[in-house]
């Protein structure tokens, strides 16, 4: 008994050091808002930090800190939810403006890994973290780290689906229906897989099907090959 333990733990930790060679794992973990790097000092062994840490910051030097800026971009905006305006003011009520104007904050000066996931955490439920940094004010506040947040945490956690998908298709184009084009295939992979999430209905399926009869329909009558 006590050997199938250890050889558990064994190959439990295995495979778990293999996340080291993905490094967004630990990054995905750091840029939820409701964990960041308290996660890790609460939950994972002292010896581990560092190396999280110093993984997410090269992914954010190496692809996502030097981003160049849009200013036509809507996550552009002014603390007050206006689009920005030019460096330059147009004409005198513009000036007039600016003077009046209480200056507030550069909200990009915590556009910075290291800001953000050394802050406190904060309840974003009912929200994930994808559904958070994807809202426009966080876009705003965030103007790059926001695009390394929403790349890293829009991948798929595992290929199990994948797999589902591959299987699902080898049991719609059996042996005896290898004349099936990959098109078709496609099509009916598609059509299942949105019945099963609710995307869509039979309603849906039928009015499109008849719609494409009818259109056939149509394009033989002006051809002529219907009398």
């Amino acid at each position: 008994m006590v050997h199938s333990i250890e050889m558990g733990w064994f190959i439990l930790n295995k495979y778990y050091e293999l996340t080291d060679t993905v490094p967004v794992y630990a990054a995905a973990i750091l840029l939820d808002p409701s964990k960041r790097s308290r996660y890790l000092t609460q939950n994972w062994p002292a010896q581990w930090h560092q190396k999280a840490l110093n993984a997410t910051q090269r992914i954010w030097e190496d692809k996502y800190k030097n981003l160049p800026l849009n200013p036509s971009e809507d996550d552009l905006m002014e603390v007050d939810g206006s689009p920005a305006s030019p460096e330059n003011p147009k004409n005198e009520l513009d000036r007039l403006k600016r003077s009046l104007q209480v200056e507030a904050a550069d909200l990009t000066d915590e556009d910075d890994v290291q800001l953000f996931i050394n802050a406190r955490p904060i309840a974003i439920k009912p929200l994930t973290p994808l559904e958070w940094w994807c809202l426009p004010e966080q876009r705003q506040r965030y103007p790059r780290l926001h695009r390394m947040a929403i790349d890293i945490l829009s991948i798929p956690p595992s290929s199990s689906e994948p797999e589902r998908t591959f299987s699902g298709a080898r049991r719609t184009q059996s042996w005896d229906r290898l004349r099936m084009t990959a098109e078709n295939l496609e099509r009916l992979e598609c059509i299942g897989n949105w019945l099963r999430n609710g995307h869509i209905d039979l309603v849906h399926i039928i009015t499109a099907i008849k719609g494409v009869n009818d259109m056939a329909v149509e394009l033989d009558f002006e051809s002529g090959e219907i009398e």
